[in-house]
């Protein structure tokens, strides 16, 4: 019996096919946000990989997890997409945050977070989420995100706190004016977009201490926004995944290490870990 795995974030959505502990196939397709992806384009990444992948119709289990599945409607918005596609399998649809609890988090309660393209943390007993902190998005929320951290440098850039040597690279690079950086921001679809495409910039610079300073502290503001949530977060354990977790690693313990916030693991990509534990 084939089994599908789908980690859907708001960047990439990852497809793993597998059958008595050996993966079948993969690929990656275009992210998907329910909350954000227009209905059409998320069926467009279900074409693509049914096109890529031909025995898609023995598959009798599905596990997606995708960004924006913390409602029970958006989860049966997507369970009805899922069933034109797979009408002979078995449908679990969770949050994103379900395919971390399950690829970190041990039989014991441990507050699990994202730090990706977008954030979020929740709270896990080892068998369940018991509690999922507010995702207010890029607009509103999303602190230490790829996106959060692309507006920070965008904020400093337009208000002229940018050093000039930043200001210089960042326009050089990106072909950025003060004039075409609010138009793309306030005119142009999908700015999370390009506020997220800036990271490799950010990261690229870590070692200018403006920079180093800006990403620590946009880290704080992501343990104590959310450590507010959970009112034993300085006594439990902290697991992280994503990317941007992954490649700021050590700005992310050093900001938490500030907070009293404490980091056991921080992994890059968790349906990678999840396959490994299931196929051994």
């Amino acid at each position: 019996m084939s089994r599908l795995l789908i980690d859907a974030g708001a960047t990439k959505t990852a497809f793993a096919v597998i059958e008595d502990k050996r993966v079948l196939f993969r690929c990656s397709e275009a992210g998907i946000n329910v909350n954000y992806t227009p209905e059409e384009d998320i069926r467009s990444r279900f074409k693509n990989f049914i096109a890529q992948y031909s025995d898609y119709q023995n598959i009798r289990l599905i596990e997606y997890y995708g960004a924006g599945c913390a409602t029970s409607e958006n989860q049966e918005k997507m369970r009805n997409i899922l069933r034109d596609f797979f009408q002979n399998a078995s449908l679990t649809v969770d949050t994103d945050l379900m395919v971390v609890c399950r690829a970190l988090s041990s039989n014991r309660t441990s507050i699990i977070g994202i730090l990706g393209t977008g954030a979020a943390t929740c709270l896990f007993d080892g068998q369940k989420i018991a509690f999922r902190a507010p995702s207010l998005g890029y607009m509103l929320g999303d602190e230490g995100s790829g996106t959060n951290l692309g507006k920070r440098l965008l904020t400093n850039y337009l208000s002229g706190q940018l050093p000039k040597e930043l200001q210089n690279e960042l326009e050089k690079q990106h072909n950025l004016t003060f004039q075409n950086t609010i138009h793309r921001l306030y005119s142009e679809p999908k700015p999370n977009q390009f506020m997220s495409s800036l990271s490799p910039f950010i990261h690229e610079h870590l070692s200018h201490p403006f920079i180093q300073q800006m990403v620590v502290k946009a880290f704080q503001d992501f343990f104590s926004t959310q450590k507010q949530h959970y009112p034993k977060a300085e006594q439990l354990s902290w697991q992280l995944s994503g990317s941007i977790a992954h490649h700021y690693e050590n700005q992310v313990r050093e900001a938490a290490a500030i907070e009293q916030c404490s980091v056991e693991q921080i992994i890059s990509d968790p349906l990678e870990k999840m396959i490994a534990n299931l196929v051994g």
